[in-house]
């Protein structure tokens, strides 16, 4: 009897592995993500004409992804839409589902240390700073790209990618006019581990080119019509460390290269030396409870300094494919589709998150301040080096969430902006106006298919039938 019921033990871990082999890994799944907002005060300050805005937008998608021991691959189709912009009998095929990602991974050996991993996906590294996937907005980012991947846990990690995009698949000239895009795009990225992964470094080269078109005529130089690629170098270190209840985080970025201005109608390449410093600390001060304090800037244009030999030099900071929505504020007063090539900034904050099983909870405050001079605007003042007060004024963000159900979670956000006459003259609208913003989603993640989970029932069952 004992010898009977080791061959059917037996038998069952044979089926077990052999069934991983056969079946390796397929999952589909998806997201529903309505979003209710209210915006009065929301990315700009209100004037006394503007009325708030209240809207639900929605993100689905529908994800498939195979994995084995030799490639992977994954396709997500998304749809992003306001309720309502649609009539309720659809007829407008130009609002059907998009490609968010849709790419393959080869592996070079049965280890998966070396990988090529091609197609649109999301680049999301470090603490998506300077690459990240945007998740909080609904349409979110993805890359056309291709990427090279060695991962080895205890040597080094390390991502070469490179990306370059075209408008179609033309005959001549090579021209790119797509409105939100790059042309061409290079990185390096290398992170380590050290003293028991206690201690992250990581180094990150992005060389990024984007196309220029010189739509008026000028002195001869450059024709009308004419294109050509500017160039600009992103370089720098983002280290984190956590031991314990405490944790630190530190980046650092330096960007040089060219970006196009118009200078006159002339539009010139323009010399860049801008740079990003940030800090945060956190501690956890009871299980669940952690306090963090923190310092950003992100260095601007000053609207002070009148010098010739400043004013050839773009000194603003690009944080260009960041979650920024995560840094500076959820109100998206800066860095979030706008707030480029201005006077910078200088973020100070202190956050309260507490966080268990059943749900958590949040409080952050931001001290905005300028990272370079603000123009005075007073009617009175006639002198153009005369500066404001730097400071933009503090922002307020309370947020909770909390699961639902397995798959299914909430999340609420109350968010306040308390400005300055800094802020109005940089920015427009009214500070005096009540500034505020608000929104609630539910998030769904249902698993529609799992094939490692669907083979372990089934295994499962059998080894029931065999000890019978």
């Amino acid at each position: 009897m004992k010898n009977l019921l080791n061959k059917k033990l037996l038998l069952f871990a044979i089926l077990f592995s052999f069934s991983q082999e056969i079946f390796a890994q397929f999952v589909l799944s998806g997201e529903y993500r309505p979003r209710l907002e209210y915006r009065d005060g929301y990315k700009k300050l209100n004037t006394m004409d503007d009325a708030p805005a209240f809207f639900v937008s929605q993100r689905t998608r529908l994800n498939l992804g195979y994995k084995n021991d030799r490639f992977n691959t994954y396709l997500s189709l998304q749809d992003v839409r306001t309720w309502g912009n649609q009539s309720q009998l659809v007829g407008n095929e130009a609002n059907a589902f998009s490609v968010h990602e849709a790419w393959g991974e080869v592996y070079f050996a049965k280890s998966n240390v070396f990988s090529m991993k091609f197609g649109r996906q999301e680049i999301d590294l470090d603490d998506a700073r300077i690459f990240g996937n945007v998740g909080w907005a609904q349409e979110a980012r993805s890359h056309d790209a291709l990427i090279f991947k060695y991962k080895n846990p205890k040597i080094l990690e390390v991502n070469l990618g490179a990306a370059y995009n075209q408008n179609m698949a033309a005959l001549t000239n090579t021209s790119y006019t797509i409105a939100g895009s790059y042309k061409t795009m290079q990185y390096l990225w290398l992170n380590k581990k050290f003293v028991d992964n206690k201690l992250g470094v990581s180094l990150l080269f992005l060389n990024k080119g984007d196309e220029v078109t010189n739509d008026n005529d000028n002195d001869g130089k450059i024709e009308k019509g004419e294109y050509w690629d500017n160039y600009s170098q992103t370089v720098g270190t983002h280290i984190n460390f956590k031991q314990d209840k405490f944790g630190a985080s530190l980046n650092a970025y330096y960007q040089t290269g060219k970006v196009a201005e118009y200078r006159g109608s002339l539009k010139t390449p323009r010399s860049i030396s801008a740079f990003n410093v940030g800090l945060d600390l956190n501690y956890e001060v009871v299980k669940g409870l952690t306090m963090f304090a923190g310092y950003e800037y992100l260095s601007g244009n000053s609207q002070t300094d009148t010098t010739i030999a400043y004013n050839n030099v773009n000194h603003a900071y690009n944080p260009f494919f960041g979650t920024n929505h995560k840094f500076n504020g959820y109100m998206d007063y800066f860095y979030v589709g706008n707030h480029l090539n201005t006077v910078g900034l200088n973020d100070i904050y202190f956050k309260l998150k507490y966080k268990n099983d059943k749900f958590n909870i949040g409080a952050d405050y931001h001290a905005f301040l300028t990272g370079a001079g603000l123009r005075d605007i007073d009617i009175l003042n006639t002198d153009p080096t005369k500066k404001m007060n730097s400071f933009l004024g503090s922002e307020i963000d309370l947020y909770a969430g909390f699961p639902i159900t397995k798959g299914v979670s909430f999340n609420i956000n109350y968010s306040i902006m308390m400005a300055t006459k800094g802020m109005e003259a940089l920015k427009g609208g009214d500070r005096k106006q009540f500034n505020n913003y608000a929104y609630c989603e539910i998030i769904i993640k249902p698993v529609f298919f799992d094939s490692d989970k669907f083979m372990e029932k089934k295994l499962e069952k059998q080894a029931e039938l065999l000890q019978k």
